[in-house]
């Protein structure tokens, strides 16, 4: 026999049925007015990216990428397919990042952070366009999620990498040395010192050296050299300046070149100029610097009469210079004089002045000169006191040395001494 449903069997599972398609539909009209409520409180994330330049070298530069997300919500943020790409300005892609997901906190961040090695290829950029993009979303009752694209782009400028290179450290160092006809020899010594991480490139140096008063006295170039990162050379050179210079008190050194820097893989060149002055020595410390002028004094005595009651003796003597320089001189001023010694007292009986003279380089200039002594000069006596000869005579020359055109000079003097016991 077959069963039998009951109407009331029937009705209670209509009713059941009811129910629950009453049920689902209340929930998702909840869910979906919870859902519509919560977008629009929602807050966006926000989304934060830092590109730093941490290092640059010769041959590459370190750049690395710090993403924070940070979550102001008081649910759950989901972030996925999060991706960074940084390109140049001139659409050349040099880093990629791609970023793992997860979930955020309410009120909380995670930071991400990716260190890439980069080579410019050709010029460095002026500026870095870092795109960033992914999905963000939250979750609802543990199981409704809701799910937004983001998109943020971020420009780095590097126009001022080149612009901020530390210029070389410089410590020069000035030389006047031997004096010729053509000039004065002038050494210049240029320590260098790269304070950059990278290495750099001293184009050939131009030396321009100018005084207040006759204005550019010599010109010359020193050759170039590479500088490591973080390490020193030293540059040196020498030319002619000329004479003239040493009638002015400083001379000004001016130093320019061509400074190429390695930044990359990129070769960039940057104009550097400076300006040192230097004190002009003396014309005797140059002298002495090589070989000093010598001078010997030569003297001869003979009993002449000059008149009937004058008698005395005629002093001939000569003062000999050695040239030892590559450049011919003139002595002036020159003054002879004669001294007679008793007892340690000096008492002058005679000199002369002679006319100034033309020096010959690397050669021996005889000056002559006559002074007349008169007997009684000599003869020194008192009152019922023989006269007598004196204990010595003293011949002193007296001169300045100087170089055609200067107005400076070098004194020098010169003595020489007689005995006189054999003849008292």
């Amino acid at each position: 026999m077959g069963a039998k449903i009951s109407k009331s069997s029937i009705s209670k599972g209509k009713i059941a049925f009811s129910l629950i398609i009453a049920t689902i539909i209340i929930i998702n009209i909840v869910a979906g007015a919870l859902i519509f409520l919560d977008i629009r409180v929602i807050k966006s994330p926000e989304v934060t990216i830092e590109l730093d330049l941490i290092e640059i070298n010769s041959n590459e530069a370190i750049l690395q990428t710090t993403l924070s997300i940070k979550n102001p919500n008081q649910f759950v943020l989901i972030i996925k397919d999060i991706e960074a790409v940084t390109k140049t300005n001139n659409g050349a892609e040099i880093m990629h990042m791609l970023l793992k997901g997860g979930e955020i906190a309410p009120n909380n961040n995670k930071t991400y952070t990716s260190t890439d090695h980069v080579t410019f290829d050709g010029e460095i950029p002026e500026t870095l366009t870092t795109k960033l993009t992914g999905i963000v979303g939250f979750r609802f009752l543990g199981i409704i999620k809701k799910t937004l694209p983001i998109a943020v782009n971020m420009i780095t400028s590097l126009g001022d990498v080149v612009k901020n290179v530390a210029i070389p450290i410089l410590h020069i160092k000035g030389d006047f040395g031997e004096i010729t006809n053509e000039g004065i020899n002038f050494t210049t010594e240029i320590d260098i010192e790269n304070p950059n991480s990278f290495d750099m490139q001293i184009q050939d140096v131009s030396i321009t050296i100018q005084s207040e008063a006759e204005g550019i006295v010599g010109e010359f170039v020193m050759a170039g050299d590479m500088i490591a990162a973080k390490s020193s050379t030293t540059l040196n050179g020498e030319g002619k300046i000329l004479i003239e210079i040493l009638n002015s008190k400083t001379l000004i050194v001016n130093i320019s070149t061509s400074v190429g820097v390695m930044i990359a893989g990129i070769n960039e060149f940057i104009d550097f100029t400076t300006e040192v002055e230097i004190s002009i020595p003396q014309l005797n410390d140059i002298f002495t610097s090589s070989l000093p002028t010598e001078a010997y004094i030569d003297a001869d005595m003979k009993l002449v009469r000059l008149g009937i009651l004058n008698w005395g003796f005629m002093s001939y003597m000569e003062l000999e210079l050695i040239n030892p320089n590559k450049i011919g001189l003139i002595i002036k001023d020159v003054v002879f004089s004669i001294y007679r010694i008793d007892d340690e007292s000096e008492t002058l009986i005679g000199d002369c002045v002679v006319n100034e003279s033309e020096v010959e380089p690397e050669n021996i200039t005889i000056i002559p000169a006559e002074i007349f002594l008169p007997l009684k000069s000599l003869l020194k006596g008192q009152r019922f006191i023989l006269p007598k000869l004196p204990e010595g005579i003293l011949v002193v020359v007296r001169g300045n040395i100087t170089i055609p055109g200067l107005d400076q000079a070098v004194w020098i003097g010169v003595s020489g001494y007689q005995d006189m016991h054999p003849f008292r």
